[in-house]
């Protein structure tokens, strides 16, 4: 079948979205800003401005705009200031569960979200007397991030150590519709500076009206172990990302994205584990497609959002990435939040805020969300040939996926457009879709036609170092040594080239220098 006027001229198509009829709604946000901090205000009727929030819904409460404070200053002057607000203003209903714990029964507020300006986190406090770490799981762990606790402001009783199951965890159903009142939803527009967190809200505004669009990229641990989970959580995104047809770059190796690897158009990023921002981030000309949703598992990967040199949370923010989440102390694998659950709900069309909620198992614990909360980057489900003028490629991809449900059917139909159309993008992702079923014949074919193809000097790079991860699979180390070789005479004048170092120093590390004969 001859599909290229199809692609080119195709007429509106619709992806249907599981979310869509039930969204989250700006009258079910508070705006919450620090009185302190002039700047945290006008953030505040900035965000209520651009996103309709009704400005009755921005409220100040005077704190300190420290990142990390005791549990005795979170309780005096943000929590009991919150509850005391959201009872005047009857914005929910107080009851008594049969316990007799007071907890909220009904309510219309949903979603908080937290203005810079607004302290990060709590630290550890002394055991109530009478408790021992053993009663419970991680009870010696009741220091917490300030927004995961903010979500159970309204339950007057509950024990701060150790994690509290989260009812929202793994639903697949919007907010509104929750059976579990107590649970408001809290989220940061929080970064290095202000006017990183209008930009923010603006790249989500204007990513929702065309969508997301553009490479997703992958990077595994290998760890093994305890910490599989977390390669299988990413594992899961790869087979779906691939098996619906979206362009997705893997690295399976044990070390993460070299230093400067060439992540160009780069909309959505899973990673793990280092401590610090690394890999193509450290590159100064480096930015995320507007709207990128972009994450890396790390224990403090939130524990501080000033500085984008350390840590991840900051870093992924200040290289232009729209939303990200994070941890503000250790969580523990386990109570991370699940990079699967949120790829998959963020996909299906809910907001940022509800895909991070569905994601992590626990509150009270350590788990924050940044970004605007109301953030759909996939709430655009319709294309026309009026807007395939921006990120072509990508859009026909995905008519592909829709047209073509047979994987290998579509895949051939792919090819034949991407040689028709000199699309170096699409023949990339035909060979990593290739890779993912060793089909190594197929993928080095692709691989190489994509690098002709492609005009910027990255792209071809990029192609290389593709061909360098097969090999690797491959376990044919010194076939990836000698194209590292190649590539580093061809690539050497540009800064992605430091890449092409970073492997070759793994695969060929240079030998030791000579060690000095004591007398």
């Amino acid at each position: 079948m001859n599909i290229r006027l199809l692609f080119l001229l195709t007429l509106s198509f619709c992806l249907p979205l599981i979310a869509e009829q039930k969204a989250l709604l700006p009258g079910q946000v508070v705006i919450v800003y620090n009185t302190e901090v002039p700047e945290s205000r006008e953030l505040a009727e900035f965000y209520s401005l651009v996103r309709g929030i009704p400005s009755t819904q921005i409220v100040g409460i005077s704190c300190t705009e420290k990142a990390t404070i005791n549990r005795a200053t979170f309780e005096k002057t943000i929590r009991k200031p919150l509850v005391k607000k959201f009872t005047d203003e009857k914005w929910w209903t107080l009851g008594q569960d049969r316990n007799g714990t007071k907890l909220p029964v009904a309510g219309r507020i949903k979603c908080i979200a937290l203005m810079k300006g607004i302290p990060l986190r709590i630290s550890r406090s002394p055991l109530p007397k009478g408790e021992t770490k053993e009663t419970r799981q991680f009870n010696q762990n009741n220091e917490a991030a300030v927004d995961s606790e903010l979500s159970l402001m309204g339950v007057s009783a509950y024990p701060i150590g150790g994690a509290i199951p989260n009812p929202y965890f793994n639903k697949n159903y919007p907010a509104a519709q929750s059976p579990s009142k107590f649970l408001i939803m809290v989220g940061r527009l929080d970064a290095k500076n202000y006017d990183q967190c209008k930009r923010m809200i603006l790249d989500a505004i204007d990513t929702e009206k065309e969508g997301l669009w553009g490479r997703t990229y992958l990077d595994f641990s290998k760890k093994g172990g305890g910490f599989a989970i977390g390669d299988s959580w990413i594992d899961e995104i790869a087979k779906s990302s691939i098996a619906a047809g979206h362009p997705t770059i893997t690295d399976r190796m044990s070390n993460t994205f070299v230093t400067n690897y060439p992540m160009t158009d780069c909309a959505l990023y899973f990673g793990w584990y280092t401590f610090h921002r690394n890999g193509p981030f450290l590159n100064d000309d480096f930015q995320f497609k507007k709207g990128a949703i972009a994450v890396h598992l790390h224990s403090l990967s939130a524990a501080q959002l000033l500085n984008p040199r350390q840590n991840w949370s900051a870093a992924l923010l200040d290289r232009g990435a729209a939303a990200t989440i994070g941890n503000t102390w250790e969580p523990f694998l386990q109570l991370s939040h699940h990079f699967n659950i949120l790829y998959a709900r963020l996909r299906q069309g809910y907001s940022l805020i509800e895909a991070g909620y569905m994601s992590m198992n626990a509150l009270s614990w350590q788990n924050i969300i940044l970004g605007d909360p109301l953030y759909r980057p996939f709430k655009t489900t319709i294309v026309s040939k009026e807007t395939l003028k921006n990120d072509r490629e990508y859009k026909v991809i995905r008519y592909a996926q829709r047209k073509f449900p047979d994987p290998d059917t579509r895949h051939r139909e792919l090819l034949k457009v991407a040689e028709k159309t000199k699309n170096g993008s699409i023949y990339e992702m035909a060979g990593f879709r290739s890779l993912e079923l060793q089909n190594f014949p197929a993928a080095s074919q692709a691989f190489a036609r994509a690098k002709e193809l492609f005009s910027q000097p990255a792209d071809k790079l990029r192609q290389d170092l593709n061909l360098v991860e097969l090999q690797r699979r491959k376990k044919n180390t010194s076939a990836a040594i000698q194209l590292l070789k190649q590539a580093k005479l061809e690539f050497k004048n540009i800064p992605e080239a430091q890449a092409i170092a970073g492997l070759l120093t793994i695969l060929d590390p240079p030998a030791p220098p000579p060690t000095k004969k004591v007398k």
